[in-house]
């Protein structure tokens, strides 16, 4: 049922989207599809953008926490899987050239298997990388 709502979700915020930029011109069909494979996570991926729910009680660690996002987001090899290269990665359009929604569902479970510091540093940075371009979401529910 989540899944389900998370999609919906995805589909009313790219139809937004096009109806937003919709001119005489003929948008092209957006096609959304659920990537499956990653442990903690379930990946909604369209034309336009890709959503990352992350289950915070399936999180056992910081690393895993950043392998999801970057496998997620399909993020080079080359990410560096700290704060400072997911700012980075986040705010560049070079790197994702489609727009990203990342959520977090079961915060408290998060905070008590990473610790409330690092999860607070990591809600701290998709913030932060949000406010670069608040065409992308962050939401974190506890």
């Amino acid at each position: 049922m989540k899944k389900l709502m998370v999609l919906a979700s995805a589909l009313l915020v790219n139809l937004v989207a096009v109806q937003a930029n919709a001119g005489v011109y003929t948008v092209p069909v957006d096609q959304t599809v659920e990537r499956e494979g990653l442990l903690g996570a379930t990946v909604f991926e369209s034309n336009y953008k890709i959503l990352v729910l992350i289950q915070g009680r399936e999180i056992k660690s910081l690393k895993q926490l950043h392998a999801v996002i970057a496998d997620g987001l399909r993020l080079p090899k080359s990410y560096g899987a700290n704060l400072d290269a997911l700012y980075d990665v986040l705010t560049d359009p070079s790197v994702i050239s489609k727009n990203w929604d990342i959520t977090i569902i079961g915060g408290k479970d998060l905070v008590e298997n990473l610790g409330e510091v690092k999860v607070q540093a990591v809600i701290d940075t998709l913030n932060d990388a949000q406010k670069e371009n608040p065409v992308n979401t962050f939401m974190y529910w506890l």
